[in-house]
């Protein structure tokens, strides 16, 4: 087998590095052939991919975060080549929802011997997400936690506990399902698989290859049933919070106050119209 292995030292607390010493003992394990690639900046880990598709890999291996997996994954989409992942970002929020080792050795073994199976790829504004993407709220939260020099989990919570209990609600117009509805909202995130990241279970229903997403249209909570709200999510109960309601879609359009969103946790601009869709089994991943 021959594998490209592509990692992002920027990803998380900066530890993806670590893998070229893991790789050498997983090399001499199971008689594999690696070519160790780093990301050197935005769409190189695109270009990467595609490299190793016209090189004839059979596997790439994404190390790194959810940012990682997706600019990866641009390069593997509609091709034969399945992708593996290690997780080593701050939330690894697509590699939990799909049950994967948090251990890099484990998950890079897993990534390189697993089963591929086909999963479903999400587009905002024709952008390609894998795992959620979302407006409002945790939009703001990813483009200052893009900006901030704390990474990992401590950094990500410490953002949202300044932000949260200042945030104003949002004006959104959501169109989906032949259903518009209007509402002032904290977030609508648009969801292929079941977590944020770090265990932030904002959709337990949802799987990234069963054909449908969900989008979770947030209101915000007064102080305490917001306390309550967090502990939802964290401990797989979010569907019975009142204040987020479900719409299981392909497909949706949405106009927005504000202008920003973010993508498997990567920040980008959108503007006020968001278009929203889902496209069935599109990328191989080891899962």
């Amino acid at each position: 087998m021959k594998a490209m292995v592509i990692y992002n030292a920027r990803s998380g607390k900066k530890k993806a590095p670590l893998i070229l010493e893991i790789a050498a003992r997983v090399r001499t394990q199971l008689g594999v052939d690696l070519d160790l690639r780093a990301i050197e900046g935005p769409g190189h880990g695109t270009d990467l991919a595609r490299e190793a598709v016209a090189k004839g890999m059979d596997r790439v291996i994404s190390v790194g975060g959810d940012g990682t997996n997706n600019a990866i994954a641009q390069g593997l989409i509609d091709t034969e080549v399945p992708m593996g992942i290690v997780p080593m970002g701050s939330g690894n929020g697509y590699a939990r929802s799909i049950g994967l080792p948090l251990d890099p050795e484990k998950a890079l073994i897993q990534g390189l011997t697993g089963t591929p199976r086909k999963m479903d790829v999400c587009y905002l504004n024709d952008v390609p997400f894998l795992g959620n993407a979302g407006i409002g709220f945790d939009a703001r939260v990813a483009h200052r936690f893009d900006k901030s020099k704390s990474r990992g989990m401590f950094g990500y919570a410490s953002i949202i506990i300044k932000e949260i209990f200042g945030a104003s609600p949002m004006r959104v117009v959501v169109k989906a399902n032949h259903t518009t509805t209007e509402s002032k909202v904290l977030m609508v995130v648009f969801c292929n698989t079941r977590e944020f990241g770090n265990g932030a279970n904002i959709s337990p229903g949802s799987l990234p290859d069963d054909g449908l997403a969900e989008l979770r249209v947030v209101t915000k909570p007064p102080f305490f049933p917001l306390i309550k709200a967090f502990i939802q999510i964290y401990t797989g109960k979010a569907d019975e919070s009142k204040y987020i309601h479900n719409i299981p879609t392909i497909a949706a359009q949405v106009w927005q106050e504000g202008t920003v969103a973010h993508l498997d946790g990567e920040p980008l601009e959108v503007g006020n119209e968001v278009n929203f869709r889902l496209e069935p089994k599109r990328l191989w991943v080891v899962g």
